[in-house]
C-alpha cells in the first residue's frame, strides 16, 4: 500500500512553514512529512480529495488538534454535504469557538494517529 503523494506532503510542509512556522518549529521535516502524511490520509476519509481543502484540513489538525475531527459537533458539520470549499466553511459556521477549545483539550496528540499501520 503506498502513501500519499510525495509532492502534496512537501506542499503541506511548505505551506506549515510559510503560514505557520510555529507549529513546526521544533518538529524536524522528516516528522513534518510523518505528520502531514496522517493528515492527508485523515482527510482523505473525509472526503477532502483537492490538494487546497487536504491542506486547510492538515493545517487545522497542526492548528486545533490532530484528532480534531472527534469532537461531536466538529464531526457533525463534517458530514454535511457540499463541494470540499462548501464543506470546510460551513465546518466553521456550524461550530463554537468552544467546540475547537474541547477538541484541542480532549486531544490524545499525534502518536495514536502515527502508531497505525
Amino acid at each position: 500500500m503506498s502513501g500519499p503523494p510525495e509532492e502534496l506532503v512537501e506542499h503541506i510542509a511548505t505551506h506549515l512553514a510559510e503560514q505557520q512556522p510555529a507549529l513546526i518549529a521544533e518538529l524536524g521535516d522528516e516528522e513534518v512529512a510523518r505528520r502531514a502524511a496522517a493528515g492527508i490520509a485523515r482527510a482523505h476519509a473525509h472526503g477532502f480529495l483537492q490538494p487546497e481543502s487536504v491542506t486547510a484540513f492538515v493545517t487545522l489538525m497542526f492548528l486545533v488538534a490532530p484528532d480534531f475531527d472527534t469532537h461531536p459537533a466538529i464531526a457533525r458539520a463534517l458530514r454535511l454535504r457540499g463541494t470540499e470549499a462548501e464543506r470546510l466553511r460551513l465546518l466553521f459556521e456550524r461550530t463554537r469557538e468552544e467546540d475547537w477549545d474541547q477538541a484541542a483539550a480532549a486531544s490524545k496528540g499525534w502518536e495514536p494517529l502515527l502508531a497505525r499501520p
